[in-house]
């Protein structure tokens, strides 16, 4: 073998390396690989895809980008509220937005180069993120707790109450009929939305770590058991959902940074915003066990994850300092293959 033909082979297994952990950590075939495929510009804090649609946070403003070709995504509008979005939630042609002292406010984003805010309603303290069944809104509140909210009517939204839990809510998620809310320093709550009456947890529990926030596979058959994954404490706390309203604590997933921020979860797969160690890629197949099947190290720390389809959306950029906005930051777009 020539020196030539000796540093081409060592150039292709670097390159190789750079976009898959497979053969450094020794998985399998059933390991994940990203590549990068396109950049959304920043400033991004959150992101989310819907379709063929990316709707992009930035302190007050969400921005929506056109990644039909995601090699070159196009921007198509955007809105700028009062306060800064905390939250927020893609629901056909609406977003829902959980935007601080303001509250809950419903944009409508079915006319992507001009979004329009249809109405809105102030939550008593700070909204954190919001969730959707149907004609109503559950948001979690720093001070009241979950609200109930009726959003039939989009330009008038009514409150239908609220529910107090015992430290101070961060998020809120629906599965089904099903809404999941966490709070600081370590509540876990259970409503089923389908019943009339006010709203009442049909479980409570204060068996997690410091939940910023929550995200509910809907997995099934070969995809693995529904779960939830809470993002607190420094770590992912994996909760099995074989009984819905009866969440039962499995895992506790200690990641490389010891400080992930966000979690996105497709079938059985979760895909970590693990700060400066990038995007992990973690199997939850079996709830008990957390297995790493893949990393992508992001040129700075990772913030956001999203799925869709093929496409795993990561906002990356500075990290944030308590409750200021970082700034900054960029949407990688990459692809996953198997």
């Amino acid at each position: 073998m020539t020196p030539r033909t000796t540093l081409a082979a060592v150039a292709a297994l670097l390159c190789s390396a750079a976009v898959s952990i497979a053969g450094a950590a020794g998985f399998a075939a059933d390991s994940v690989t990203l590549a990068p495929v396109g950049t959304i510009p920043g400033p991004a804090d959150l992101v989310q895809v819907q379709d063929t649609h990316a709707y992009v946070v930035a302190d007050k403003t969400l921005t929506i980008v056109d990644i039909s070709n995601p090699a070159s995504p196009m921007r198509r509008g955007a809105y700028t509220f009062p306060e800064k979005i905390w939250g927020f939630r893609v629901v056909g042609s609406l977003v829902y937005v959980a935007d601080d002292f303001f509250g809950l406010g419903i944009l409508d984003v079915s006319n992507a180069a001009a979004p329009a805010l249809l109405g809105s309603f102030k939550t008593p303290g700070q909204a954190k993120n919001v969730a959707v069944f149907g004609t109503k809104a559950v948001v979690a509140d720093h001070m009241s707790g979950v609200d109930f909210i009726d959003v039939s009517n989009r330009a008038r939204p009514v409150s239908l109450g609220s529910f107090f839990v015992d430290g101070y809510a961060r998020d809120v998620v629906v599965a089904g009929s099903l809404a999941y809310a966490v709070d600081a320093p370590a509540g876990l709550y259970v409503f089923d939305l389908s019943k009339p009456g006010p709203l009442d947890a049909v479980s409570t529990q204060q068996s997690a770590t410091a939940p910023g926030s929550i995200v509910v596979s809907e997995g099934s058959g070969t995809q693995g058991p529904k779960v939830a994954v809470l993002v607190g404490g420094g770590s992912l706390q994996v909760y099995d959902l074989s009984a819905p309203a009866a969440p039962v604590r499995a895992a506790t997933h200690r990641t490389p940074s010891g400080r992930p921020l966000r979690v996105a979860l497709h079938d059985a797969l979760a895909y970590v915003a693990d700060g400066r160690e990038g995007v992990q890629v973690v199997d939850l197949s079996t709830p008990s066990t957390p297995r790493v099947v893949g990393a992508y190290k992001t040129p700075n720390p990772a913030r956001d994850v999203a799925v869709a389809g093929s496409l795993v959306l990561v906002v990356a950029g500075p990290l944030p300092q308590g409750n200021v906005p970082s700034g900054g930051g960029e949407v990688l777009i990459l692809r996953r293959t198997p």
